[in-house]
């Protein structure tokens, strides 16, 4: 059985790159991301229409997108409101409360 990670998870560092007209942006997280976390996630971000943005991605250990340069900062405020929504709180919660059980 995996342990649960007790800390949030947050973005620990951010890139940003200019490839021609866009930005890449990069974010690393503190820790890597649980299987849970990384589905409610990628759900909670496909849901979301970011104005601007071409591609994303993500894995247990980093997020990245493309888009226009306007677009970045309003990408950034999105992944951190996401990793701070109650679906990944609650997974963690939960995990957490079965283990002690």
């Amino acid at each position: 059985m995996r342990k649960t990670p007790e800390k949030p998870v947050k973005i620990d560092s951010k890139s940003v790159f200019e490839v021609n007209d866009s930005r890449l942006a990069i974010g690393v997280f503190n820790r890597p991301l649980l299987d849970a976390e990384a589905r409610s996630f990628r759900r909670a971000w496909e849901m979301q229409a970011i104005p601007g943005l071409e591609d994303f991605q993500i894995d247990k250990k980093r997020v990245s997108f493309v888009g226009k340069p306007e677009a970045v900062p309003v990408a950034w405020e999105a992944v951190d409101r996401l990793l701070t929504r109650p679906a990944v709180a609650q997974d963690r919660r939960l995990r957490l409360r079965r283990k002690a059980s």
